[in-house]
């Protein structure tokens, strides 16, 4: 996965630079439908516009169309209109109740919009749906880790780990929620394997470091 800086997705915390997709570009994985008109490449502004406008004409004489709902959503969460956005995941979960990506998805609008509590439900009933939707056990981590739940956060980072022991990510957040958390042993014992696994980590090691 990209990395950037963690502060983008945290605010004023200074975290790990892990998982570019919610500073960066909103994540589209896939769905019930194929979604052929949603870009897989972070657009201009103008572009986002243009798309929204694209899928305003279409939803305007159709409008349950999933290909333009998730469109228009996803140019909402890129010009940070998350309300907006959401209320395009609430319509899209109207027509399809148990779809496991729409509630990620409106969850990390939620997230990005820095609204924990709804931002973990939603992941947590994506999770209801697929036990193991990884991007969703992240998430709500993140979700958990700015609330600062580092223990609920430190369960579902772990719970990543069980899944799937060389994912970089979960290592990192998981090192960074045993600092803020005090355990200072832990966290290097983390981050030393996630800068291993992924070498743009070791920036996260050195901050974090006790004593440095």
């Amino acid at each position: 996965m990209k990395h950037f800086s963690f502060l983008l997705l945290c605010g004023a915390l200074t975290m790990p630079a892990a998982h570019a997709q919610l500073a960066i570009s909103a994540p589209v994985t896939t769905v019930s439908a194929p979604v052929t008109s949603v870009p897989t490449r972070t657009l201009s502004k103008s572009e986002y516009k243009a798309q929204l406008k694209a899928a305003d004409a279409t939803l305007q004489t159709t409008p349950k169309d999933v290909e333009a709902l998730l469109s228009r959503a996803q140019a909402h969460v890129e010009l940070k209109d998350y309300p907006e956005a959401v209320a395009d995941y609430n319509t899209l979960l109207r027509l399809q109740p148990a779809n496991v990506e729409w509630y990620y998805l409106r969850g990390t609008a939620r997230l990005r919009a820095e609204e924990f509590q709804p931002a973990m439900a939603d992941f947590t009933k994506a999770l209801k749906y697929d036990a193991k939707h990884k991007p969703s056990m992240l998430y709500r981590g993140v979700a958990r880790m700015k609330a600062t739940n580092y223990k609920g956060a430190i369960t579902d980072f772990s719970q990543i780990i069980v899944q799937d022991p060389e994912n970089a990510d979960a290592y990192e957040y998981r090192g960074v929620c045993y600092s803020l958390a005090g355990q200072d042993a832990l966290a290097v014992k983390d981050l030393e394997k996630a800068a291993a696994l992924n070498p743009a980590a070791a920036k996260t090691l050195k901050r974090y470091r006790p004593g440095k």
